[in-house]
């Protein structure tokens, strides 16, 4: 695409770059583009070189910049450095947007309070969003209240980027220690990834592989972190999906496509085939639905399927004393090491 590196609206306010990293998420693709591109100058995404409909669905919007990323292997920092090194060879005074290939910002973002305070904000001034997460019937969502998800980043040009010596779950985008931060209450991130239950399922067995062989966080964690998302009490007390949140133009629900098969079965029993699959035994992923797709048996011993009942079983209750004291005493006996 032919960059214009002139402001909009006379020189108002600063260029919009909307960042994101994919690989095979066209079920979603669409709708993302779509919709930030409502709002953005220029979306710069860097593709782990998909198989399915992505590439093809990004060339049809001419704000798109495809980078590709050949290496295959999962790094939440690599491909965020891409994404910054391609935003920052656009000249001019720059707000830096991070968000998730199955995230949009909403319709309304730029007329609030915060959207207004973000458009005229100051180099190096940071911005943390919180998650709405839609659900299947389109009306309601869950909100995720986060603390460190900072996702607007208004560029000074020289502030590195830093993982803060993590792969997984880092900074999208610099952080500058001295800058200014700010909370953002007026709009919500949108979110679809409850929103596709069979991909987000897996997804979320994946990540545990992921999670355990990049952080080696104990099997306790992984298992009250990654499965609490998909257990019905943490979908109780959910809130409407609002109005304003929506574009009149165009139906963005009708652009997520729900029939693709989950890709991300593949990435897991690419881990066994190269792994073996004692290392990951230990971890809470083995249900009837994840065995049918990887087509496999149970690979479990009785006690760890019994510690794993145990998991499920006290779900609801992880934040008792009495349940963290139990957790505890297994961390200490549960290894983050192969079975």
């Amino acid at each position: 695409m032919m960059e214009n590196n002139k402001k909009k609206s006379g020189g108002e306010r600063p260029l919009l770059i909307c960042l994101s990293a994919t690989r095979n998420y066209g079920w979603v693709t669409r709708a993302f583009c779509h919709a930030n591109s409502q709002w953005a100058d220029y979306i710069i995404i860097v593709d782990q070189m998909s198989t399915d409909a992505t590439r093809d669905i990004c060339s049809e919007y001419d704000k798109v910049i495809l980078i590709d990323d050949h290496d295959l292997s999962y790094s939440e920092s690599r491909r965020s450095m891409m994404a910054l090194n391609r935003a920052r060879e656009i000249k001019g005074d720059k707000i830096l947007i991070y968000l998730a290939i199955d995230e949009v910002l909403p319709a309304n973002w730029m007329k609030t309070a915060d959207g207004q305070k973000v458009l005229n904000s100051k180099p190096s001034e940071m911005f943390m969003l919180d998650w709405a997460n839609i659900l299947p019937d389109n009306k309601h969502c869950k909100m995720v209240f986060q603390d460190d998800m900072y996702r607007i980043f208004h560029d000074d040009g020289v502030t590195p980027y830093d993982n803060q010596n993590k792969d997984m779950h880092t900074h999208c985008l610099p952080y500058h220690e001295g800058g200014k931060e700010y909370k953002i209450s007026d709009f919500p991130i949108l979110h679809f990834g409850i929103y596709n239950t069979k991909f987000q399922y897996v997804k979320l067995r994946y990540y545990q592989m992921v999670d355990y062989d990049k952080n080696h966080r104990s099997v306790v964690t992984l298992s009250r972190y990654y499965n609490r998302p998909i257990g019905n009490d943490f979908w109780q007390g959910v809130d409407d999906v609002k109005h304003e949140w929506l574009w009149s133009e165009f139906d963005l629900f009708s652009l997520v496509d729900l029939d693709t098969p989950p890709f991300l079965v593949e990435e897991c029993q690419k881990f066994i085939r190269e792994k073996g699959i004692k290392r990951y035994v230990l971890l809470d992923m083995w249900d009837d639905t994840m065995l049918d797709y990887l087509q496999i048996q149970d690979p479990r011993p009785i006690w760890i399927k019994i510690v794993h009942r145990y998991f499920h079983a006290t779900e609801k209750y992880h934040k008792w004393i009495i349940i963290r004291v139990i957790d505890k005493v297994l961390k200490a006996f549960i290894w983050v090491t192969e079975y």
